[in-house]
């Protein structure tokens, strides 16, 4: 179960209409409300997942604190339920980061991965090769500013340190792009001059701590932005040395 705006309506077994109504801006934020209307008080069991990266889930009935232990991921509230009354589920969210190929690394926040944010330039390009299969055309996506970028190695201690999340203030009913982007990352990093574009692609990874790039005071700025807001995606980065 993922979660996400939404409505169910449905009936009870004996025969009570019930209407829950989901309103929230998960995957960005951590707050999950949910609304109950229905046309006469009924008993039902109500499961809510909460997800393997989320250290201690709060739960809110009616603005009462409940128990939030779940039980394989899930919390299961059973409770006779009145029109109006609102659940609140809080997952709270923490930066982390996963090791991945060339020792490289990526970071997360919640359930989302992050990506280099970079402009990208679109161009149609006419398919001369089986446009009968694969269309007329087609669209190449190339970057238009600085990508081959490493990031420093630390411990999950020091991520809130050094990993600065921002809330854009943006709402759209499709956030999945660099123009509505909901949130960012901003950190500081380095320059890999010797890791370039081969036939197309970013080159082979570097593998980390192995260039001496440590001993380079040059830092810069980026930042990150959900994985799914970019077309162009640089989300596993090499280390270029410690903090």
């Amino acid at each position: 179960m993922v979660y996400g705006p939404s409505e169910l309506k449905t009936k009870l077994p004996d025969g009570t209409a019930l209407r829950v109504t989901e309103q929230t801006n998960y995957p960005f934020e951590d707050q999950i409300l949910f609304k109950v209307s229905i046309n006469r008080p009924a008993e039902f069991p109500l499961h809510l997942r909460v997800p393997a990266w989320c250290k201690q889930a709060e739960l809110k009935i009616n603005g009462v604190v409940a128990n939030a232990e779940a039980d394989h991921g899930i919390i299961k509230i059973k409770r006779k339920w009145k029109s109006g009354d609102q659940v609140i589920l809080t997952l709270p969210m923490h930066l982390s980061k996963s090791k991945w190929y060339e020792n490289s690394v990526s970071i997360e926040r919640g359930p989302l991965t992050f990506a280099l944010k970079m402009k990208e330039d679109l161009k149609e390009v006419n398919n001369t090769k089986d446009p009968e299969v694969y269309g007329k055309s087609y669209t190449e996506v190339h970057p238009q500013s600085p990508w081959n970028y490493g990031l420093y190695d630390m411990t999950e201690e020091k991520l809130d340190e050094n990993f600065k999340v921002e809330f854009t203030g943006k709402t759209s009913n499709y956030p999945w792009n660099l123009e509505n982007v909901p949130l960012q990352i901003k950190t500081k990093a380095k320059r890999i001059p010797f890791w370039t574009i081969y036939q197309g692609m970013a080159g082979p990874l570097p593998y980390s701590h192995i260039y001496g790039l440590e001993k380079d005071d040059n830092e810069e700025e980026i930042t990150l932005v959900p994985y799914g807001c970019t077309t162009l995606r640089i989300s596993q980065f090499p280390q270029v040395g410690r903090k």
